[in-house]
């Protein structure tokens, strides 16, 4: 197993792809009931093209609902990217610059926070605390509050001094765009990046909207016994959106064809990063743009998981090989990363295999 600190091509036969989409399926199964998820969806992508998108287990227990590429997860920080992406768009369109310190739009913040730029707070170098002051999930009210609420505390750290991740930064992040765009955060996001991808089962979390295909959430607890998962009734920005694979292999294809943003725009997100201090395989992690980055077998691996009460996430990308593995969990105790990089294992053994038997005949 890969040594990772955390928190915690498609040139197949189709007889390759089947054999190796079985071994998907029973590496998936297998872990599942070894680590116990209720509920699993996976969607993949090799070589620009989507070979598997496919549910497993159960989205809802008590409806005996079964999990397929069409149920809709709490993504966690896998939303983070959208945002990112969300604020680049306003910067191809002209409305702000990541350069842009973040008092431009926050006009009443303090003097101390003079520093703070739209760049930081997207690669979690601000110096802002890791959550809102006085967060709480069972409360609905605007993330201007909690900004204003910050104003008397500290910074942590001088900004740009140092990665320390910071939740509260896309908070202000959402209300940036609230604030540039004059229309709620949610409705930005909605008319100006999901539905112009086509992404019909992406939006922000909501307790009262009727959201077809929801998946439950689910907690194991030390006796194994599984309970519902609390539902925060705030939408936290830095975890907000729910999603689907099917919408998720979507977005993958967009961002290789440079739909929404240029080439450039995109690239941006995970080619302008700060050094943290993870490590994964001794491979230093950097930050960008709502993504993680480093090198796995000398190419660039962008990668970022995703977790709230119920529900795990992880979204890997191989940029090089336009290959992407995603995988979204109803059980807060999976393993994501783990099944991930399973996968891409198996991937990689099917290919090595279909070309050595290329070079044998």
């Amino acid at each position: 197993m890969r040594s990772f600190i955390l928190f915690l091509t498609l040139f197949f036969l189709p007889c390759a792809v089947n054999a190796q989409q079985d071994s998907i399926d029973i590496f998936i199964t297998s872990q599942m009931k070894q680590q116990g998820i209720i509920g699993l969806s996976i969607g993949i992508i090799k070589n620009g093209t989507v070979i598997k998108a496919k549910g497993y287990g159960q989205a809802n227990i008590e409806l005996n609902a079964a999990a397929s590429e069409k149920t809709v997860y709490k993504i966690g920080s896998v939303s983070k990217q959208f945002i990112a992406a969300g604020i680049m768009k306003l910067v191809q369109d002209g409305r702000l610059n990541v350069s842009d310190p973040i008092t431009k739009f926050i006009k009443s913040a303090p003097a101390k926070w003079n520093a703070i730029t739209i760049r930081h707070l997207l690669n979690h170098t601000s110096g802002l605390p890791v959550e809102p002051p006085g967060f709480d999930g069972m409360k609905e009210q605007p993330d201007s509050v909690y900004i204003k609420a910050a104003f008397a505390d500290s910074l942590a750290f001088p900004t740009g001094s140092k990665f320390e991740y910071s939740n509260f930064g896309y908070f202000i992040l959402a209300d940036i765009i609230r604030i540039t765009t004059h229309l709620s955060f949610p409705d930005y996001m909605k008319e100006y990046v999901f539905d112009e991808c086509g992404l019909s089962s992406t939006r922000t979390t909501s307790l009262e909207a009727i959201i077809p295909d929801r998946a439950a959430g689910y907690i194991k607890k030390a006796n194994n016994s599984i309970i519902n998962a609390p539902n925060y009734i705030a939408l936290r920005p830095s975890g907000a959106f729910l999603s689907n694979i099917n919408d998720l292999l979507k977005w993958e294809i967009d961002m290789q064809h440079n739909k929404l943003l240029t080439q450039k725009n995109w690239d941006q997100m995970w080619g302008d990063t700060i050094k943290t201090p993870l490590k994964m395989d001794d491979e230093t992690i950097y930050y960008g743009y709502g993504w993680m980055t480093n090198k796995v077998s000398g190419k660039q691996f962008v990668h970022h998981a995703g977790s709230l009460p119920g529900f795990k996430s992880v979204y890997f990308r191989y940029i090089e090989d336009k290959t992407a593995i995603i995988i979204l969990t109803n059980a807060d105790n999976a393993d994501t990363y783990g099944l991930a990089f399973g996968v891409s294992d198996l991937l990689k053994t099917a290919n090595e295999q279909y070309e050595n038997g290329g070079r044998q005949k």
